[in-house]
């Protein structure tokens, strides 16, 4: 007691039990109104317990309602009184109230709520506090400003009253307080859990939420709950450090460029250039890390992981090329993944309008280019000129199904010719759902989080591994144990083989893979969207599939292509999980491999320079590249000049 200011303590006494040090524990006349009062109001009226009969309550009951609970209540608090001084009472009492969030005692409260110790408190922050024990997650400055600011006010009143403050200096420090509170914003530095450090507070988070619909929120904070969840703490906490420090160079970046073109971006502006990350291993399902923003805290707990639906840019483009290798042939014309399509302006008429897609980069254009290099290059045009070809609902049910979206969800993948620009909105886990399609074999994938819920009496509420489970069977839905294959896996294996590309010479993300230092085996898509609004990298290795976002959540533009950004945060995460990557994707059965001539884009003779020689898997029932004619016809010139 002699550590926290007399003010705090004092504003327990008046609020909660005036007459604490003169009664014996109870006070006869408050519990006496107190019945009475809940008569009138049919058990809805605050109770008249003291402050030692508080802590009886809290220390050896569960809180039910209940006569034999009161009984008990009772018998506690006179063994309380007889073995503790009124001082020791209090001391235990303020450490042990609970004041919301998973929050218990008032040196928590102090750090949680203030980032200070308990003996720093001014006397509006001390109020406040004073005032959440009544009911802490109704009067939570978190949870509802309005409620705390009334709850203060009472108590700032009754320190008035009993002379502790002035009426006018009560008035300057709760205008003081909650003008501090707007400017910096309450950010806890714990979770909802009883944690002195959060590790990991955006799953906590996710897992609170998900818990909460079955248990509900008294059950999981105090209710003895154990969770195993799929993260892998060491991936986590490196994905969480990744993420934040990366932001901090490409939030430097976007001031950058907003002075160059003078967009008068303020700082608090750029301050919200918020990132996530999600990985799973594609061959279990098991999420193994997920970061939703910057930092987890009170002002940033959403979870953008998770609950961020924007346009995925350009990493559409391999479901829609994926669709068409399926169908063999466009217009009569045979597709794989060396057919080559123009490169051209074109304008195409939608909904009575003209539209004529650009490609990101550059004005250049290629003319005829290998499909390979398309994807490698993010070519817009030529991804709008394959959909045109082919029915867009399709394309779109292909999309719905490799991310599992149903109902509404559906409706984010719309049936347009704009789709190829990737105007569908996903989350990232949803992407990274989605994108497990190519390393799978075309088989579906449904994300886990959580294996295994039971209690500290050995209670077993969920377990992944059993079929039936009676309660969070939507945790790992029956409909999904079992993978689908939506999608030929020889077609699939030759989109996986495309994607590689974008960490090649030319390629999208091969200036990122260098300044990064990333040089492991990969297969990857950028996204960017339009006036460059959110960027993307999504992509796989041997083991997990890991998408990667930043943008801003008001939608402004990041003034920069994904390779800066999302990019970046993508090459920095697999480099530090590659140390034993293998290269290793299963090729499927009827596959051929065909040496390529990557400067023609055509089968390679032995005519061909090696240096331009890259081997490709083909579906061997599909059509097949046709074989160079051009270093063959440069060889025959060669043999007549002989």
């Amino acid at each position: 007691l002699k550590e926290i200011p007399y003010f705090l303590t004092k504003g327990f006494i008046m609020i909660e039990d005036r007459d604490f040090y003169s009664h014996n524990g109870f006070n006869l006349l408050r519990m006496t109104k107190a019945v009475l009062a809940n008569v009138v109001t049919f058990g809805h009226s605050p109770g008249g317990s003291t402050i030692s009969q508080q802590l009886a309550k809290i220390l050896f009951t569960k809180q039910e309602r209940s006569a034999k609970r009161k009984v008990y209540e009772i018998f506690c608090t006179m063994e309380l009184e007889k073995r503790f001084t009124k001082n020791e009472l209090m001391q235990i009492y303020l450490n042990s109230i609970y004041l919301g969030h998973g929050i218990y005692g008032i040196e928590n409260a102090a750090n949680f709520y203030f980032n200070k110790d308990a003996g720093d408190l001014n006397i509006a922050e001390a109020a406040l506090l004073v005032g959440m024990n009544r009911s802490p997650e109704r009067y939570s400055p978190i949870k509802n400003k309005e409620n705390a600011e009334k709850v203060q006010k009472i108590v700032m009143n009754q320190f008035v009253k009993y002379g502790f403050i002035s009426k006018e200096t009560s008035d300057q420090e709760i205008k003081r307080f909650w003008r501090k509170n707007d400017e910096m914003e309450i950010s806890g530095i714990q979770s909802f859990w009883k944690t002195e450090e959060n590790r990991s507070g955006y799953i906590t988070e996710y897992i609170r939420q998900i818990l909460e619909t079955e248990f509900g929120y008294d059950r999981i904070t105090r209710g003895g709950l154990i969770v195993e969840t799929t993260v892998d703490l060491e991936r986590q906490s490196m994905a969480e450090k990744i993420v934040r420090d990366d932001l901090k160079s490409i939030r430097g970046e976007v001031k950058r460029l907003s002075e160059k073109y003078k967009m008068n971006y303020t700082d608090e502006l750029i301050n919200k250039t918020e990132g996530a990350l999600v990985s799973i291993d594609y061959r279990t399902g098991e999420i193994l890390a997920m970061v939703g923003g910057s930092g987890y805290s009170f002002a940033n707990q959403f979870n953008r992981a998770v609950n961020a639906h924007r346009p995925i840019g350009s990493s559409v483009k391999p479901f829609i090329y994926t669709v068409a290798l399926s169908k063999k042939k466009l217009n009569d014309k045979d597709i794989h993944p060396f057919s080559k399509f123009n490169d051209e302006e074109i304008t195409f008429t939608v909904n009575g309008k003209k539209y004529t897609p650009k490609n990101f980069h550059t004005d250049k254009r290629y003319g005829m280019v290998p499909l390979y290099d398309a994807v490698k290059m993010s070519l817009n045009t030529i991804a709008v000129l394959v959909l045109n070809q082919m029915d867009v609902k399709e394309v779109a049910d292909f999309i719905r199904s490799a991310a599992l979206l149903e109902g509404d969800d559906a409706k984010r993948v719309p049936e347009v010719l704009s789709l190829a620009l990737g105007t569908c909105e996903l989350s990232p886990l949803e992407l990274a759902t989605a994108y497990s399609i190519f390393p799978r074999g075309g088989k579906t994938l449904y994300p886990v989080i959580i294996k295994k819920i039971y209690d500290v009496k050995g209670n077993v509420y969920y377990d992944q591994a059993l079929d039936n489970n009676k309660n969070f069977n939507s945790l790992y839905p029956e409909k999904y144990r079992t993978p689908e294959e939506i999608m030929i896996p020889q077609v699939t294996y030759e989109t996986t083989e495309m994607l590689r590309g974008a960490f090649e010479k030319g390629g999208t993300a091969a200036w990122t893979a260098s300044v990064t230092g990333f040089n492991g085996a990969a297969y990857g898509k950028s996204g960017t969207t339009q006036d460059y609004k959110d960027g993307w990298f999504a992509g796989f290795t041997d083991r997990e599939v890991t998408v990667t976002w930043v943008g801003i959540d008001t939608n402004q533009s990041i003034l920069q292509a994904s390779e800066g950004n999302a990019a970046i945060i993508w090459c920095d995460y697999i480099k530090q999980n590659s140390y034993d990557m293998d290269d290793t994707i299963e090729i499927p059965s009827n596959m051929k491999m065909i040496p390529m001539d990557m400067s023609t884009g055509l089968a390679a003779t032995r005519n061909c320079p090696v240096s331009s020689i890259k081997h490709f898997y083909f579906w061997d029932e599909g059509p097949l590249p046709e074989e160079c004619y051009i270093h063959k016809k440069q060889d025959l010139q060669d043999e007549e000049l002989r």
